[in-house]
C-alpha cells in the first residue's frame, strides 16, 4: 500500500482531534504531505473517524488528483493542496470545527484578538479570518491560503479553524492552542474590559516561542 505508515498517522491524528471535540461526527479534514514524494494523506469524505482504515485515506498528488484510494476525498482537498502549493514547509495541515474558534469566527470582525501568550507564540497577533465561502469551493481554498499567509494558523468565516506546520503533529498542538485561546478570549470578554496584547509584543513573543521553546533539534 502506498505510504501506509502516513496513512496510519494521519487516522491517529483524526482519532485525537475527534476524542478531544475538536469536531462534531465527521467534521473537519486532515491531511499530511509525503516530503519525499510530495504526494499528500488526506481523509477522506464524510467517514466515522473510529471507522477509519489505512486504504480508506486517499493519496492525491499536489493538485488534488486522485492517485491511491477507492474513497472520495475530502471535499476540502482542494484546501489543503493550496496551502501545500504556496508553503514549502507545510507538511501537515489540520481543518476543525471546534468550538469557540468557530464562534469567533462568526463574528463580524477581521481577526480574533490575541489575548494569551501561548496565541501569541502561535500566531504573534490577531488570527485573522478568511471570508466566507462555500464548503469545497476553490474560493473558499484561495481565501483561506490567502488568510493565512505564512502564518500556523487562521480562521475561516462562520465555518471553523485552520492550522497549518512542519508536521500534522504540530498542527494539531497548534489547533490545540488555538481553541484554548479562544475559549479564554471568550470568557475574558464576557468579565469586562480585556488587555488585548499589542502587536509589537506579540511579535516579540512569537519570535522567542520559536527560537527558545522546547528542545534543540
Amino acid at each position: 500500500m502506498l505510504l501506509e505508515e502516513e496513512r496510519k498517522h494521519v487516522i491517529e491524528i483524526a482519532l485525537q482531534i475527534s476524542d478531544m471535540k475538536l469536531v462534531p461526527l465527521t467534521y473537519g479534514n486532515y491531511s499530511l504531505r509525503d516530503p519525499e514524494s510530495g504526494l499528500v494523506c488526506v481523509t477522506p469524505s464524510g467517514m466515522p473517524y473510529h471507522t477509519l482504515h489505512p486504504s480508506d485515506i486517499v493519496v492525491v498528488d499536489i493538485d488534488g488528483s486522485v492517485v491511491d484510494g477507492e474513497r472520495r476525498p475530502s471535499i476540502e482537498t482542494p484546501l489543503h493542496t493550496g496551502i501545500y502549493r504556496r508553503r514549502d514547509d507545510v507538511l501537515g495541515i489540520v481543518h476543525t470545527h471546534s468550538t469557540f474558534c468557530t464562534a469567533w469566527a462568526c463574528r463580524d470582525i477581521d481577526g480574533m484578538p490575541c489575548t494569551t501568550s501561548e496565541m501569541a507564540g502561535l500566531v504573534g497577533g490577531k488570527v485573522k479570518i478568511a471570508d466566507f465561502c462555500l464548503p469545497g469551493s476553490q474560493e473558499l481554498a484561495d481565501a483561506t491560503a490567502e488568510a493565512i499567509g505564512n502564518d500556523k494558523a487562521c480562521l475561516m468565516g462562520n465555518h471553523g479553524a485552520i492550522c497549518a506546520d512542519v508536521s500534522i503533529d504540530d498542527a494539531l498542538k497548534d489547533a490545540i492552542i488555538l481553541e484554548e485561546g479562544a475559549k479564554v478570549s471568550f470568557y475574558a470578554f464576557q468579565m469586562g474590559d480585556v488587555n488585548i496584547l499589542a502587536d509589537q509584543i506579540a511579535k516579540l513573543m512569537q519570535q522567542d516561542t520559536t527560537e527558545h521553546y522546547g528542545q534543540v533539534k
